[in-house]
Order: C-alpha cells, then sequence, then structure tokens
C-alpha cells in the first residue's frame, strides 16, 4: 500500500501535512500529521490533528518573529 502526504496548511513558510501510511506500520488510523519550517528546529511529527494545529499556530507566530525566517521568506517572493 503506498503512503501520501497531504498539504492542509501553509503559513509564514510554515507547513502541515497530514501523511499516511499502511495500517501495519502500528498506528491505529494510518496516519500522523508533520509541521516543516524555516526555522532550525527539527520537524515535529504528531499523533492528533487538535495537537498539530495548535503546534502549527505556534510555530508559526514563531516564524513571524524570526528575523532570519522573514528575511529568507522575502528573498524567495522576489
Amino acid at each position: 500500500m503506498a503512503s501520501f502526504k497531504k498539504l492542509l496548511r501553509e503559513e509564514a513558510g510554515v507547513k502541515l501535512f497530514e501523511v499516511g501510511e499502511p495500517k501495519s506500520y502500528g498506528r491505529a488510523n494510518g496516519s500522523y500529521y508533520r509541521i516543516s519550517t524555516m526555522r532550525q528546529n527539527q520537524p515535529r511529527v504528531l499523533a492528533d490533528l487538535d495537537e498539530a494545529e495548535d503546534a502549527f499556530d505556534l510555530e508559526v507566530i514563531a516564524s513571524l518573529m524570526d528575523p532570519v525566517v522573514q528575511h529568507m521568506r522575502s528573498r524567495t517572493e522576489h
């Protein structure tokens, strides 16, 4: 069974994905949520959508306040 990756939200260089894998990997519903960011911290993986959305919102705030991320974003938008 092939896995999938679906973009749920994107803002300020932060992306929230739903990633699905075969149920044989041990997850009850076969999917989890991944947050990627332009900041230097590692991507976060969460099992619960509500927790993932809360973490996404916090990461967006942190990214908007990070001058390095803002500089990188301004360079990619031109």
